[in-house]
């Protein structure tokens, strides 16, 4: 990676470790800040991706970091239109509610105001020619 200064190779840096860290299920914004700031603090970074990275990952083993997201993630299912992993215990079914039956009415009902405002709106301006 080619930076223009330090700075911007700062913020690449630490941005890709953000990521590191929410991907690896650390969902607190106070923690993540803390560690990438504790590493910044203790570890002096050379300013070449690889060494600085061989660095964070040295960090992370030292700090024990679990690297694993505890969300259980599909394997890639999401690109191919099933947000819901074919063996997960999770019901598919629509469940039956009264929220359910009253939310099917709705294109009726719709219509049917629609038609009666429509007829109301005729009536009037007929009736007052």
């Amino acid at each position: 990676m080619a930076f223009q200064n330090n700075t911007l190779y700062q913020i690449e840096l630490s941005e890709r470790m953000r990521t590191f860290l929410l991907l690896s299920g650390i969902q607190n914004e106070y923690s993540i800040a803390n560690t990438l700031s504790h590493f910044f603090q203790n570890t002096n970074i050379s300013y070449q991706w690889d060494k600085d990275w061989a660095l964070w990952m040295g960090y992370v083993k030292t700090m024990n970091i679990c690297t694993e997201s505890p969300l259980p993630f599909p394997d890639r299912a999401w690109q191919f239109g099933s947000m819901v992993p074919k063996d997960s215990d999770w019901k598919m079914d629509p469940i039956k509610s009264k929220e359910s039956i009253i939310s099917s009415f709705k294109p009726i009902f719709i219509l049917v105001s629609i038609f009666t405002w429509t007829a109301l709106y005729y009536l009037i301006i007929f009736r007052l020619l």
